[in-house]
């Protein structure tokens, strides 16, 4: 309270309340309502940036002297259907990427290292699922988490196989490639982290970084493939911003790669957990193999 009340002594407000909300105390003042959190990275670069690249779906923090912390305005969000709000956090991502989109020479070494990395995590995720099946199919008596997952592990193998395929092909191709598009990640994409009220917001700008553009797509398809239709909004976000051969090579191996499944002593969150596991594996199998379809349909 005494960090807040000084804070707010400085803009000249006064509390009358506070809430929280998750990670974010939300101050109700005299001139209106704000939210404070403590400042993981300094994102000022960040929206210096996306000013002078005229992208302004950011929310602009209130100025502080204490550079601890960041204050926002307190926005109350529009309710909408949540695949409605999708389809235009999808534009706003494909704006992002149009206005800081640059290009690099390709820095072979990282390439390098990007191949070296997910080869390296497809073969200790492949090895780590062999020996759960074989110990899962020694048990005397399984699970309905050992069930699910032994009925689903052949999709597992699969996914792996089609991630470590695509990524050897999108090595072979890019590494003889001079120039590489680079954008501005903001590196968590989410229907959590966009706001929509008078205007449409990208919010929680602290892992934003330049790179490669797949990862924003991917880091959504991470964080929402269980809420939405992400196929739809795929063809949607690339008749905004295509991929080139190599970006989409390197986007399917890394949406195919599974998380590490673990095992805890509650069957039921045993249960979900595997059930959230095998969703992710088939949906991103569908995911892609359905686009490859298509693309050799229009071939």
């Amino acid at each position: 309270m005494k960090t807040e009340a000084k804070l707010l002594e400085e803009l000249k407000l006064k509390i009358s309340k506070i809430d929280y909300l998750k990670t974010l105390k939300v101050l109700t003042t005299d001139q209106g309502t704000y939210t404070l959190k403590v400042k993981k990275n300094n994102t000022a670069e960040t929206y210096n940036y996306l000013n002078s690249r005229n992208f302004s779906n950011y929310l602009s923090p209130i100025p502080l002297k204490n550079n601890q912390y960041e204050m926002y305005p307190y926005l109350i969000e529009r309710k909408m259907p949540a695949s409605d709000k999708a389809i235009d956090l999808v534009y706003t991502m494909a704006l992002l990427h149009n206005k800081t989109t640059s290009y690099e020479n390709t820095d072979l070494d990282k390439i390098k290292e990007i191949y070296e990395n997910e080869t390296a995590r497809i073969a200790e995720l492949k090895n780590y699922y062999l020996d759960l099946q074989d110990y899962i199919e020694n048990k005397v008596f399984m699970s309905p988490a050992d069930y699910l997952l032994i009925r689903n592990i052949s999709s597992v193998y699969f996914a792996l196989d089609n991630a470590k395929r695509s990524l050897d092909n999108w090595y072979s191709l890019h590494k003889n490639e001079k120039r590489e598009r680079h954008v501005l990640l903001h590196n968590n994409i989410s229907l959590e982290h966009f706001l929509i009220s008078d205007d449409s917001f990208l919010i929680n700008w602290n892992n934003a970084k330049k790179g490669l553009v797949v990862y924003d797509f991917l880091n959504f398809f991470h964080n929402d493939y269980d809420n939405l239709e992400m196929k739809s909004l795929f063809e949607l976000y690339q008749s905004k911003y295509q991929y080139t051969p190599s970006e989409k090579l390197l986007f399917e191996s890394l949406i195919l790669i599974p998380p590490k499944l673990k095992f805890k002593k509650d069957n039921l969150v045993n249960t979900i957990t595997t059930r959230k596991f095998v969703n992710y594996v088939l949906k991103s199998l569908s995911f892609v193999l359905k686009d490859n379809e298509e693309d050799q349909k229009t071939q």
